[in-house]
């Protein structure tokens, strides 16, 4: 079993009424990005991106809630 992963800080977009958008995206165990987390500077992301992994620091199981 693959093990959940935090991704790249990307920019998600730029302009409009919000502004520039940066994100982190968490893949499940299949690789498959299960969620993204948005922020509104690149230095705020990376920040975000370093406490996600370090929240999975340690974790024994990861279960999505199913809707």
């Amino acid at each position: 079993m693959k093990r959940w992963r935090v991704g790249d800080v990307q920019r998600l977009g730029a302009g409009g009424a919000t502004g520039e958008t940066w994100g982190v995206a968490l893949y499940d165990e299949t690789g498959k990005p299960c969620v993204t987390f948005g922020y509104p500077k690149e230095t705020d992301a990376k920040a975000g991106r370093e406490h996600i992994k370090a929240a999975l620091i340690g974790v024994a199981s990861v279960t999505k809630v199913q809707g």
